[in-house]
C-alpha cells in the first residue's frame, strides 16, 4: 500500500545480515597448546623459578641432552618438544602453532596434523642428537621448534601441491609469505643460540611428509595409505616417549659413574661425560678417582663422617658461586676422592649432602 499524501510510512525492507562463517574445529591445535602449557606449568612448579629457565627442572622433565641420550635416556628425542626455556620461547612457539596448525587441520585433517607435529619433532630431536654426536658438543635443548618447523615444511608442501589451482596473485602472496618466514628464521639461526639441527631436521621431514600425506579432498594415490599409517605410528611413538619421560621425572634413577679402578652410583642429575666425571651444565658436577698416595689428615677445616663402610674426611668451600665438598677415604695404600660442586638450589644444603652421601656409600674400588 502507498499513500500519496505521505501519511503512511513506507515499509522498510530488512537489510540482509552477512552470514557468519563457522570456523572449522581445531582439536589438534588446542590439544598441542594445552599440553605445552601444562608442561610449562610443571617446569615452573618444579624449578620454583618465575622465569621458568631452570636447567635442573628442564632436564628432569625430559630436555634433550646428548650425553644423557647416549647413557640410555632415549625418550629425550621426543619429550624435549613439549618443554620451553622461558616465557618468550613459549609465547613465540605458541603463536607459531596457532598460525600454522589450523590450516593444516583444514586441508590434511586433525589426525594427520598431529602426526606431522610428532613425526617432525622426532626428526628434529634425532637430527639434533646426530649433530651433537658428530661435533662432540653437548647442551640442553628444548622447545616445540622442531615440530613447528615441520608444520611449516608441510605448509610449503601443501602450496606445492595446490599451486596450479590458485590465481597468480594468490600464488605470489603465498610465496612472499614463505620467503619472508624463511628469511626471518635464517636471521634467527645465525644470530641467536637456537638448535639449528632440530629446525632443519623438522623442516625437511615436514616437506617430505606433506608431499606424501593424503589431503582431505584430493585424488587418492597408492602411497597415501602407508603415509597415513606412518604418521599415526609416529604420533603413538611420540606419546610413548613422553610417557617414559613423565615416569622418569616422577621417579628419577641414579646413574653409574665409572673411572679408572673405581665406580659409584651418582644422582639422576649427574650425567657421566668421561671417565670419573659427571655433570649437568650450570647445576652440578662430580669427580670420582683413586690416587696412589696415603690419606692426608692434616688439612685445616676437615671433619670426619662415616658413610657406608668407610670413614671419610670432609672438606667444604665456596668458589665462583659453587658450593664445593670433597670427600677422601683410605683405600689400601691409596686414597679415594669424591668431589662435588653445586650451583643450583636443587643440590645445595641437605639435598646436596644426601646426593654426596649416595655417591660415597656406593663407591667401589677395583684396585
Amino acid at each position: 500500500m502507498t499513500d500519496p499524501l505521505g501519511g503512511i510510512q513506507e515499509p522498510i525492507e530488512p537489510v540482509p545480515q552477512p552470514r557468519r562463517i563457522a570456523r572449522p574445529p581445531r582439536p589438534t591445535t588446542w590439544a598441542l597448546l594445552i599440553v605445552v602449557g601444562a608442561a610449562f606449568l610443571a617446569e615452573a612448579l618444579l624449578g620454583r623459578d618465575t622465569a621458568v629457565e631452570n636447567n635442573a627442572a628442564l632436564f628432569r622433565l625430559g630436555a634433550l641432552y646428548w650425553p644423557a641420550v647416549r647413557g640410555g635416556d632415549f625418550w629425550r628425542i621426543g619429550s624435549y618438544a613439549l618443554l620451553h626455556i622461558g616465557w618468550l620461547h613459549l609465547l613465540v612457539n605458541g603463536y607459531a602453532l596457532w598460525i600454522l596448525a589450523p590450516q593444516l587441520e583444514l586441508t590434511y585433517g586433525s589426525n594427520l596434523t598431529l602426526g606431522f607435529f610428532c613425526a617432525t619433532a622426532l626428526a628434529g630431536g634425532a637430527a639434533s642428537t646426530a649433530w651433537a654426536f658428530t661435533t662432540g658438543t653437548a647442551h640442553l635443548a628444548a622447545g616445540a621448534s622442531g615440530g613447528i618447523f615441520g608444520l611449516f615444511g608441510a605448509t610449503i608442501a601443501l602450496y606445492l601441491r595446490v599451486r596450479k589451482g590458485l590465481p597468480e596473485q594468490v600464488r605470489r602472496s603465498i610465496m612472499r609469505a614463505i620467503a619472508f618466514n624463511l628469511l626471518i628464521n635464517l636471521f634467527i639461526a645465525f644470530s641467536a643460540p637456537v638448535d639449528n639441527a632440530a629446525h632443519l631436521g623438522g623442516l625437511i621431514a615436514g616437506v617430505l611428509l606433506g608431499l606424501l600425506a593424503p589431503l582431505l579432498r584430493g585424488e587418492r594415490r597408492p602411497w597415501h595409505g602407508p603415509a597415513r599409517m606412518g604418521l599415526i605410528v609416529f604420533a603413538l611413538a611420540f606419546a610413548c616417549l613422553e610417557g617414559a619421560a613423565v615416569a622418569r621425572a616422577v621417579k628419577p634413577r641414579p646413574r653409574t659413574l665409572r673411572g679408572p679402578e673405581v665406580e659409584a652410583r651418582v644422582p639422576w642429575l649427574l650425567v657421566p661425560q668421561k671417565p670419573g666425571v659427571a655433570y649437568l651444565p650450570g647445576v652440578a658436577e662430580a669427580h670420582l678417582r683413586r690416587e696412589e698416595r696415603p690419606l692426608q689428615i692434616t688439612r685445616p677445616g676437615e671433619d670426619a663422617v662415616h658413610v657406608g663402610d668407610r670413614t671419610w674426611l670432609r672438606r667444604r668451600s665456596t668458589e665462583d658461586g659453587a658450593d664445593i665438598t670433597v670427600y677422601e677415604a683410605a683405600d689400601g695404600g691409596g686414597t679415594l676422592i669424591v668431589e662435588f660442586a653445586c650451583w643450583d638450589p636443587v643440590c645445595r644444603g641437605a639435598a646436596g649432602d644426601a646426593m654426596l652421601d649416595q655417591i660415597a656409600r656406593t663407591v667401589r674400588s677395583f684396585h
